[in-house]
């Protein structure tokens, strides 16, 4: 089945979203970053020039968050499907290979899915909960319907304390 770009992009083969995770250079957070980053342009000296000296920590405030906002803004990971997961929290995972070996572009699109190779991987359990999840939507709704369904929910939600 052919998968639009933008969706092939947004969506691991794994069925998490590169695109709302820090670590991707073509994801949300990173282009909302770079655009942060782009209207803070002349702020520092601005406060530099005009804060009074009892606000004065302010600016050392501002330059810890653009230092930060900065490294959001650049990130490594170019995604998994083009071999650019340099970024990836999952060292060595065998998803984007596997789907290639059968040739899906999401493991749910398998016929062997669920197979025990995740299973026997050493992925966290909560790595193997969300791909069980995700790649069972996936199965039953189709990508188009999983990425609309998700495409806005935040990356880490689920560490959230509830």
């Amino acid at each position: 089945m052919e998968v639009d770009n933008k969706i092939l992009n947004a969506v691991a083969p794994c069925s998490m979203f590169c695109s709302t995770c820090t670590g991707c250079k073509y994801g949300d957070v990173s282009l909302h970053a770079t655009e942060l980053v782009k209207l803070l342009d002349g702020h520092e000296e601005f406060l530099d020039k005009n804060l009074k000296s009892e606000y004065r920590d302010r600016l050392d405030e501002f330059r810890i968050f653009m230092k930060r906002l900065k490294k959001f803004a650049n990130p490594k990971c170019g995604g998994c499907r083009n071999g650019g997961a340099s970024g990836c929290s999952i060292k060595g995972c065998i998803i984007p290979e596997c789907v290639k070996e059968h040739n899906v572009n999401y493991c749910g699109e398998c016929n062997e899915f669920p197979c025990n190779k995740v299973k026997e991987s050493g992925f966290k359990d909560t790595t193997i909960k969300k791909w069980l999840d995700g790649s069972n939507k996936i199965k039953e709704n189709g990508i188009e319907n999983y990425y609309q369904e998700n495409k806005n929910v935040p990356h880490y939600i689920n560490y959230k304390n509830k």
